[in-house]
């Protein structure tokens, strides 16, 4: 029996052995510790980042990685194992490989564990704050980065992607999950195979993709484009122009300092301050507020809301829908020339609050109503069309 305990023993240790030699110099191996069925085992270790200013991490599992005053990067590898008992779970974690190095320019991490061992992984990485760039990978678990001056590539084969407090650049990638964007320094690119995205500050242009979740924008400091397969899109501040599309939900656009461009194939449309704006929906409402410059706007089945600026030019502009009343708000102040076709036939109404504009003698009776004028001595064409519904239009007050 004596003899038996003693090559189990030398068999655990002969397996830790390896263990420690596959993580290579200067790394620390833990005794293996029982956590209910699993038994668990932390590495840690170090990666030289300082002579390339550049860390590239690639791992399965979990990863965490977090910039910091400090001279090099060092890592923790927490890994689970279900096993009968000790000596089965060193026999399954003999394969497990960590290597660090230097290649190409970069400083690597790779946590590599066996193909045919089924393993919890979470890998914790602290590093150089300052390093230009961090690229990390995970073949099947979730990322979370922040704190790094420098940029960021992040990607994951079907988690969540959680960063914050990026000074420069960050491109974001995901099979499958949400991502979560806090402070960026830089652009912003995003994709999902099927998650929501959603950014809290971006610093340059923000390209937004998901093949079936919402977009959520608190502010870009460019151009933002998002596209989603099927969910909302909410931009509250772009310092550019946007372009939002979405195969089935609501598009809103608090305020943007370039023009706007909303295409949705089942869902309504608000705009709240823009200059220049063209939407087009499948089958919802309109709403546009603050708005200058050219206005196309479009719906099959809604109405449609036109709220005019004063103070900022309009240019030639069209509102129509197939379905649904129009309403335009125009200041005293504006120039315009006014066409506004109501197609419902000889019962179609147009109601204006501006005696400028009147009504086109027609031979037919079931003609479409026609009503023509020019505001402050004319400008821009705003042509309105309707089919089954009223035109109103309004003074603002």
């Amino acid at each position: 029996m004596k003899q038996f305990a003693s090559i189990l023993v030398l068999g655990v240790s002969l397996a830790a052995a390896h263990l420690a030699t596959a993580a290579g110099q200067g790394e620390s191996v833990s005794p293996l510790t029982q956590e209910g069925s699993y038994w668990v085992r932390t590495i840690q270790g170090s990666v030289a980042t300082s002579a390339v200013g550049q860390l590239r991490v690639e791992t399965t599992g979990n990863a965490s990685v977090r910039g910091m005053d400090v001279a090099e990067a060092t890592y923790t590898i927490k890994v689970r194992v279900k096993a009968f008992d000790a000596r089965e779970a060193e026999t399954l974690l003999q394969r497990f490989n960590v290597k660090t190095g230097t290649e190409g320019g970069w400083a690597y991490l790779k946590v590599t564990p066996p193909r045919s061992v089924s393993l919890a992984v979470d890998l914790t990485v602290i590093g150089p704050r300052a390093l230009r760039n961090v690229w990390v990978e995970t073949r099947g678990g979730n990322v979370q980065a922040s704190n790094w001056d420098g940029g960021l590539e992040a990607k994951s084969g079907g988690g969540q992607i959680a960063v914050d407090r990026i000074g420069g650049h960050a491109e974001l990638r995901t099979a499958g999950g949400n991502i979560e964007v806090g402070k960026v320094g830089g652009p912003v690119r995003c994709l999902s195979g099927g998650g929501a995205i959603r950014v809290e500050s971006a610093g340059g242009p923000a390209w937004l993709e998901t093949a079936g979740g919402e977009i959520f924008v608190h502010q870009a400091a460019g151009p933002v484009q998002a596209s989603t397969g099927g969910g909302n899109i909410r931009i509250e501040r772009a310092a550019a122009t946007v372009y939002a599309r979405t195969a089935g939900g609501l598009i809103q656009v608090r305020q943007a300092d370039g023009a706007v461009t909303a295409e949705t194939s089942g869902g309504a449309i608000q705009v709240n301050s823009a200059n220049n704006v063209r939407c087009e929906s499948a089958g919802g409402a309109i709403r546009l507020q603050n708005v200058a410059g050219a206005l196309h706007a479009s719906t099959n089945a809604g109405s449609i809301l036109a709220e005019l600026v004063s103070g900022h030019g309009m240019a030639n502009s069209m509102l129509t829908t197939s379905a649904g009343d129009i309403t335009v708000v125009i200041p005293s102040n504006v120039a315009l020339t006014i066409q506004a076709i109501n197609e419902s036939g000889g019962s179609g109404r147009v109601i204006s609050d501006f005696p400028q504009v009147r009504r086109e003698p027609s031979g037919a009776q079931q003609a479409p109503s026609i009503f023509e004028g020019a505001l402050n001595g004319g400008g821009p064409v705003l042509r309105v069309n309707v089919q089954g519904g009223t035109i109103y239009l309004r003074r603002a007050k």
